[in-house]
């Protein structure tokens, strides 16, 4: 329920702004690796609720 709240509220929003300075940055060589990312973080935009964000520096930690 929280999910689909966010996608209606807020979600949407988020993701077109992700695909449009993704696309903006890609237009630059400099900017390739960063509108990648962007287009990356559109699924965590979209619906967020019970994803775990983990960090890529310590892959196996422990936790």
């Amino acid at each position: 329920m929280g999910n689909v709240l966010w996608l209606l509220l807020a979600g949407w929003w988020l993701a077109l702004t992700h695909i449009a300075t993704g696309i903006a940055l890609c237009v630059t060589i400099i900017g390739i690796p960063f509108g990648i990312a962007n287009f990356k973080l559109i699924p965590v935009a979209l619906l967020p609720l019970g994803r775990e964000i983990v960090p890529t520096d310590q892959p196996f930690a422990t936790r």
